[in-house]
């Protein structure tokens, strides 16, 4: 984002009212992920997130039930899901839905496509990385909340941490990436 100038600042604090309007609407007009927060802010609730995020594992449900090849095309088909994952939090600002959005994601490609991830495990190197790296990523998200919140997600986080521990496809990667076996070595590993 660039820099505005002091003086520039100033000069436009001092501009009249109706003028700062139309400057802020054309630039608000120019970044529609801005749009779409502001809509969401404005006259959205916590209805409105829980229907996004409802979208969200349709889309994820839908994608973990095709089968996609490769096990690069299930990552790309994954990465499309994370975007509108990171997407919905942007617009929502919904922590807890990013956590357990990306959880159900997760999850449900190791739940759906177990046999073919198994099948194709010689090609899944990349694959084992991403999905190493997502864990990752949403482990530390959990361990933000509170120890009571943290709980709730147990039984997904040992599935996944099983998987990532099991499966052909991802061990190496979950070894090379110093992943938790287990529930207790998450906390003790990323509580310190």
């Amino acid at each position: 984002m660039a820099k505005i100038a002091k003086e520039l600042k100033e000069a436009i604090c001092q501009m009249p009212q109706k003028e700062k309007d139309k400057i802020l609407l054309r630039l608000i007009a120019k970044d529609q992920m801005l749009i779409a927060r502001l809509e969401h802010d404005l006259f959205g609730d916590e209805n409105e997130t829980k229907a996004l995020a409802e979208e969200i594992k349709e889309d994820i449900d839908n994608m973990t039930s095709f089968n996609h090849g490769t096990p690069g095309w299930l990552m790309m088909a994954m990465r499309t899901e994370n975007g509108a994952i990171t997407k919905h939090v942007k617009i929502t600002k919904d922590k807890t839905g990013e956590i357990e959005l990306t959880l159900y994601l997760l999850s449900q490609t190791f739940k759906r496509q177990e046999s073919f991830l198994t099948k194709y495990a010689y090609r899944a190197d990349k694959f084992g990385g991403y999905v190493c790296k997502r864990t990752d990523f949403v482990l530390k998200k959990i361990l933000k909340l509170h120890p009571d919140l943290q709980f709730d997600y147990k039984n997904e986080v040992e599935f996944i941490l099983g998987f990532l521990h099991t499966s052909p496809a991802t061990l190496e990667d979950a070894t090379l990436q110093d992943i938790p076996t287990h529930w207790e070595d998450f906390l003790e590993k990323y509580g310190k």
